[in-house]
């Protein structure tokens, strides 16, 4: 209603962002000299998902902080157990049964209102 063309924002939008991922594929490419079949599973696929839904789809810093806490988890869990994924997986399921909105979504709904 304001006159802007919404597809071509979103072609422009979608267009950028293949650009940065296939940019950052070939960066990795480069640096390493190789790319396996492995980054194409299910477990890197799903990643951005969780890292979301940790922090709090609705919320400017949720993925953010979704990435640092998951990013550390997997860290220390993989030190410990070669079994991280499972107990990883324990945890989402406790995060969506006791913070349905992800942890600031969940903060910002009870307690903070004011939280981005």
């Amino acid at each position: 209603m304001l006159g802007f063309n919404i597809f071509a924002a979103k072609l422009e939008m979608f267009v950028l962002s293949g650009l940065l991922s296939g940019a950052a594929g070939g960066a990795y490419a480069l640096l390493f000299g190789y790319v396996g079949s492995t980054f194409a599973s299910f477990q890197y696929s799903i990643e951005a998902l969780l890292f979301t839904l940790l922090g709090g789809a609705g919320t400017l810093l949720g993925p953010l902080v979704g990435v640092v806490l998951m990013v550390t988890m997997i860290d220390k869990l993989s030190e410990l157990t070669s079994a991280y994924l499972l107990v990883i997986g324990v945890v989402l399921i406790a995060l969506v049964l006791w913070f349905p909105k992800g942890l600031l979504g969940t903060i910002r709904e009870r307690w903070a209102p004011w939280l981005m």
